[in-house]
């Protein structure tokens, strides 16, 4: 059985639901135009922090500790590297479809383990996204909220290139 998830944008960020729609955690940015953010999760705190100027690279930080990176690369996937008491995972975040645009999440041997299917509130003008995730694989909240930044940014890299 699938696991669900619930991601709601909110004024300052976002915030992480579980299925039965109780917060989880909230990731707040540190301002408007601010590519840094932190998130209390129940026995860490987690802060994300570009690594260049050009908002291409960022750490990952776990109780003030560097424990991973996100890159976005030149084909327009965003690779995610975290470590887990001492264990580093790779993982290849990727948007698909045209019509009905989502991303998913390839652990190191390309097995789909996250989904993150968009919908567009518009009564508070927001995107929604459902997460699901795929039978026995973990879904750390880190990998939720750093998917979930990855995300933003690219969506917020993509609009600003139409204009």
């Amino acid at each position: 059985m699938k696991t669900t998830y619930q991601i709601k944008s909110s004024n300052a960020g976002f915030e992480i639901y579980n299925e039965h729609e109780k917060l989880l955690t909230t990731f707040r940015y540190d301002g408007w135009f601010s590519s840094n953010g932190k998130a209390e999760l129940p026995d860490k705190q987690l802060f994300l922090k570009p690594k260049n100027i050009w908002a291409s690279k960022f750490d990952i930080f776990i109780n003030e500790i560097d424990k991973g990176d996100i890159v976005f690369n030149w084909k327009g996937q965003i690779i995610i590297r975290i470590d887990y008491d001492g264990k580093e995972k790779i993982f290849l975040l990727k948007g698909r479809g045209l019509m009905n645009h989502h991303f998913i999440l390839e652990n190191e041997m390309g097995i789909v383990t996250l989904a993150f299917m968009p919908r567009f509130n518009w009564t508070s003008f927001r995107y929604e996204y459902q997460v699901e995730v795929e039978p026995n694989q973990e879904s750390p909240l880190e990998l939720l909220i750093s998917c979930q930044f990855a995300i933003n940014l690219y969506m917020t890299m993509t609009t600003a290139a139409a204009v």
